[in-house]
């Protein structure tokens, strides 16, 4: 186990002022990497906080990430209350902490059961974030995304860290499939419709290598590699429905062609798309859309709010929006630990720049 970082209460310090042992105080809390044998703690962290999300779970994090540890804040009694996953990459002797692919979010979670106080809420937010942000062992870059439901992040911008605005589309849980319906534009309406004359079909199912197929159908049209590997899908397949955690979804015609598919993985509070896939050669088949509202209804209707993992993209921004779910904001968490990594950080930037550069045609 790493040494503890101790900060008495209403005092920081840097990671360095640590003492050898933990330091058991009725105003001391402090930050500790955990063991993997107490991974099951960290889990159920992710079940009480708010902020958490299935890209939290100790399972996720170990089917995506080949390396990973789980930095913690504890209280006095030694119970975990907030912290942060850092999978590790290593490239080119560079130490990185980024997402791991098919992983849209991730960053800090506290426990906030029982703070009812917004002055409470923020202070633990914002005192445990800077401790946390603080307490990180040496990197070349960090790079997460906080999703819609992630905590204050002000106590990383205390340490140092750039927070940067994004968007993802949501539909609230509380949102009914009427006011849903009505909110459509008409474009993505007529493709339901299109879909119900066409005797189109949805069926949840296990056949994860449909899906694969299909998707790569899509980025074989672009003449491009998927980013991912197929394994990594089938992993996360395999993993998540363990759990009861994801849905299938395939679409097929009335001759009982697979048209397109979608996985989607889900939490206790939210369900996210994360994999979809078309076949180019049914384009004039609206399968996409309909598998696409499938899940939707099925989200609202099990009391959860559905996250399209919204894109900057331009076309894959048109084709979310249509859907009239709202926008909400995310936050990417930056910041550089080196001259590498800075450099790294500015190709980054650029690439993203590029892939926003306004279209020749309005949206």
């Amino acid at each position: 186990m790493s040494a503890p970082v101790a900060i008495p209460a209403f005092v920081r310090k840097s990671p360095s002022a640590h003492t050898p042992e933990r330091q058991k105080s009725s105003d001391a809390i402090f930050c500790e990497l955990l063991r993997p044998e107490e991974y099951a703690d960290w889990d159920r962290l992710v079940d009480r906080s708010v902020h958490g999300t299935v890209f939290h779970y100790s399972w996720w994090l170990e089917a995506t990430s080949p390396d990973f540890r789980i930095l913690v804040v504890r209280d006095r009694d030694f119970r975990v209350i907030g912290g942060l996953p850092l999978p590790r990459t290593r490239s080119s002797f560079l130490k990185l902490y980024h997402a791991p692919l098919l992983t849209p979010y991730l960053g800090p979670i506290f426990d906030l059961t029982g703070i009812t106080n917004n002055y409470d809420r923020l202070f633990v937010m914002r005192s445990q974030g800077e401790l946390l942000a603080r307490s990180l062992p040496s990197f070349d870059t960090f790079r997460y995304m906080a999703g819609a439901c992630g905590p204050d992040l002000q106590g990383f911008l205390w340490a140092g860290f750039r927070i940067q605005l994004a968007y993802t589309f949501r539909f609230s849980a509380q949102s009914s499939l009427e006011d849903i319906s009505s909110a459509m534009s008409r474009t993505h309406s007529q493709k339901l419709s299109k879909a119900k004359r066409l005797k189109l079909t949805v069926s949840k199912t296990s056949d994860i290598e449909t899906l694969i197929s299909l998707n790569n159908m899509i980025f074989a049209r672009q003449n491009r590699q998927p980013p991912y590997a197929p394994e990594l899908v089938r992993r996360l397949w395999r993993e998540s429905i363990s759990r009861n955690r994801a849905r299938l979804y395939l679409a097929h015609t009335a001759d009982g062609l697979a048209a397109a598919g979608l996985l989607t993985v889900n939490d206790n509070r939210s369900t996210y798309q994360i994999i979809s896939g078309v076949d180019p050669a049914m384009s004039d088949v609206p399968g996409g859309n309909l598998v696409l509202w499938t899940a939707i209804q099925e989200a609202i209707q099990e009391g959860r709010d559905f996250d399209f993992e919204g894109s900057s993209l331009r076309g894959v921004e048109v084709f979310y929006r249509r859907w009239g779910a709202a926008a909400v904001p995310v936050w990417r968490i930056e910041k550089s630990g080196s001259l590498q990594g800075a450099l790294i950080q500015a190709i980054i930037q650029r690439r993203l720049a590029a892939s926003r550069a306004p279209l020749n045609h309005a949206a």
